[in-house]
């Protein structure tokens, strides 16, 4: 499943909410559109409570990690999003994936939650 890049814990939540809600009239697409919102409603609270927990430059790295597939310690990212040296972002990146929020594959950093991700993308575009 490309939305949670095969996550065995988030492929199941989103397999389970698309049955639940299945219907034949809506595309493929649609359902999973509205399962995907639906997990983000049922975990507002723990998202919000999760995201008041963060400093200002966690919240930066979160926001770029949520809207871009490029290397985040890149210049170009680094600027667009404005955050610190790549030095601070690194121990940044370093602290949340020991707090399981961020996880490293192949030369890429991104969030472990596809749906944490989400909610970031739809808060910012209120």
């Amino acid at each position: 499943m490309k939305f949670t890049n095969g996550h065995p814990y988030y492929t199941q939540q989103l397999a389970f909410t698309v049955w639940d809600i299945c219907d034949n009239k809506l595309s493929p697409e649609k359902i999973i559109d509205n399962a995907v919102a639906r997990l983000i409603r049922i975990h507002d609270i723990d998202y919000e409570r999760l995201w008041q927990t963060q400093n200002q430059t966690d919240k930066k790295v979160l926001i770029a990690l949520s809207e871009t597939k490029r290397n985040i310690l890149s210049g170009p990212v680094i600027s667009k999003y404005g955050l610190p040296a790549p030095s601070t972002v690194f121990s940044c990146l370093k602290r949340l994936m020991g707090q399981g929020y961020v996880i490293k594959t192949d030369s890429l950093y991104e969030l472990d939650d596809p749906f944490f991700a989400q909610w970031i993308k739809r808060r910012r575009e209120d």
